[in-house]
């Protein structure tokens, strides 16, 4: 077989070649049910494969000629060849701002996209060793430099550098192991342990595979159990739940718990608030040491009993279909520091992540900038060139969820227009919801306008893909955490291998603290120490939004 890149249009490679022998058939490595049929003529063998789902960018596949009539089942697959669906080479060499070189390795005479803090600049052929180079005028210091190779009309592979960094690319996504625990799929295996007003039953539709178990509480709390397991979770450092939620505003609460018996006696539980879950999917992780533990629980012994409660709110019934329950192993997590609406007060705390070699992202409100409570334009203007980004926090801040679909959009759009003309690009497309309030309506203006990322007011760590998520959690500074409690949050973050998305408004003193907007200035500093610890110790990576997005 000739060499495979994710994006070709098809397989190539040759067979034997004899009259009998004009079909071969592709499928995934050591299965034996064939995902596509290619032709051989006179031993050229080739598999249409552009834009089929099945294909997917470092996955193996079987190769087989096929002896006799394709449709008879008296042909004959003959051996197997196995090919890889590769990336293509790219490699980005350190990039600085006064040379404005972006350089690199590709495929030979591959073509690369360049796009620098967001905004596509040029492509670029590489030369007949694959080696490539350009200058580029809209690099300046801490500019995000995003380079992608281009195999047939997409572009599958991307390298993205800070400038000046003396790096070859931004941090990597946090690396998870999950094996599942529980899929839900026999209900007959989970005892109903609640009484009157509460039920379990399989659901077929609410459910990512074959069913979920759907647990419902109507005013009163619903529980059941199954105590058929014996798992091995002494090398675990989290837990992954995937639910579906009928409706959140009817639920107060969901409560997992994990056993050493079937009595339950020695259990860790987890409580899911309902502020930290949405009507509809939520996939939700928990560190194991966030668990709460009863008797004399221990990880380093098997689990023999699984239990889920559902807690609804006061005389309402609560639906909720369990789907999966997975273990995690992590050892590093992403950290984020947003402050919304670009308050004076804020400085401060960027200025103490500044002294660490950290950045942060600042939620903009377009009319802000006019107001003497807020940032200046010059201000913000240096903060973009000191690589903070700066993200789209709306025109002027309404509640989203009171206005039209097309007025949203007008939201988005002009803030989005403004962040431009003043070449803020780098999280332009980012966008920030005020108070929190969104409705199916932002979901959809976000997705036609071709936005990148949404963040919600839903507490909870980030454990999907930012790309098109308009969902995304957060960990609201209000006062009443302390920095003990967001120092936890980091240490969560790195046993789930998650991302964590503190929130910050204004920052103050204790007495400042009255108004919810406010967070001590002297924890703030305490917090971004804690989280450079995690850097040096390689634990963790604090990083933009635009960093993220691009992971």
């Amino acid at each position: 077989m000739v060499r495979f890149l994710f994006g070709d249009t098809y397989m190539n490679g040759t067979a034997v070649n004899s009259p009998s022998v004009t079909n071969c058939r592709l499928y995934r490595k050591g299965e034996s049910t064939a995902l596509l049929t290619g032709t051989v003529t006179a031993g050229v063998l080739r598999i249409y494969v552009l834009n089929n789902p099945n294909i997917i960018a470092g996955n193996e596949y079987d190769v087989r000629a096929l002896d006799g009539n394709p449709n008879s089942p008296t042909s004959i697959p003959g051996m197997a060849t196995t090919i890889t669906a590769e990336l293509p080479k790219l490699v980005l060499n350190p990039i600085n701002s006064t040379t404005k070189a972006i350089s690199g390795a590709t495929e030979a005479n591959g073509i690369v996209r360049i796009n620098v803090d967001n905004v596509n600049r040029t492509t670029v052929t590489a030369d007949a060793s694959g080696q490539f180079s350009t200058i580029s005028s809209s690099v300046t210091t801490n500019s995000l430099v995003k380079v992608e190779a281009r195999v047939g009309n997409i572009y599958p592979k991307l390298i993205a550098v800070r400038v000046d960094s003396g790096t070859t690319a931004i941090p990597t996504l946090p690396e998870r192991t999950l094996v599942e625990m529980e899929s839900f799929l026999d209900v007959t295996k989970w005892q109903l342990q609640s009484g009157a007003g509460t039920s379990r039953s399989a659901d077929t539709v609410n459910t990512k595979d074959i069913q979920s178990i759907k647990l419902t509480a109507d005013k009163v709390i619903a529980f059941m159990r199954n105590t058929t397991f014996d798992i091995d979770v002494s090398t675990k450092t989290a837990y992954e739940c995937r639910l579906y939620v009928a409706d959140v505003t009817t639920l107060d609460k969901v409560i997992v718990y994990l056993a050493n018996d079937t009595t339950l006696a020695n259990n860790i539980s987890f409580t899911i608030n309902s502020y930290e879950l949405v009507t509809g999917w939520n996939t939700v992780t928990v560190a194991l040491g966030s668990g709460k533990i009863t008797g004399t629980f221990t990880s380093t012994q098997s689990i023999k009993a699984m239990q889920v409660r559902v807690e609804p709110k006061i005389d309402a019934k609560a639906d909720v279909s369990f789907d999966l329950v997975s273990s995690v192993q992590a050892n590093k997590g992403n950290i984020l520091f947003v402050f919304d609406d670009a308050w004076k007060e804020a400085q401060v705390g960027i200025t103490s992540l500044e002294s660490k070699g950290l950045r942060a992202s600042i939620g903009v409100v377009e009319i802000n900038e006019t107001d003497s409570r807020f940032m200046t334009n010059a201000e913000l203007k240096s903060l973009n060139l000191k690589g903070h980004d700066l993200a789209n926090h709306t025109k002027d801040h309404p509640h989203l969820n009171t206005l039209s679909k097309a007025d949203q959009r007008t939201q988005f759009d002009s803030c989005k227009a403004y962040l431009t003309t003043n070449s803020w690009t780098r999280a332009n497309d980012a966008t920030i919801y005020p108070y929190g309030d969104y409705n199916t309506d932002t979901l959809l203006a976000l997705s036609e306008g071709m936005y990148r990322f949404g963040r919600t007011l839903t507490s909870g760590l980030e454990i999907n893909t930012p790309v098109s998520n308009y969902l995304v959690r957060t960990y609201n500074l209000t006062p009443d955490r302390t920095v003990a409690m967001a120092k936890n949050m980091i240490d969560y973050a790195i046993q789930t291998g998650s991302t964590l998305v503190f929130l910050n408004h204004r920052l103050g003193t204790t007495e400042q603290m009255v108004d919810t907007m406010f967070w001590r200035s002297d924890w703030f500093e305490q917090l971004a120490t804690y989280a450079k610890q995690k850097v040096d110790n390689q634990t963790a990576s604090v990083i933009t939004i635009a960093d993220w997005l691009l992971q």
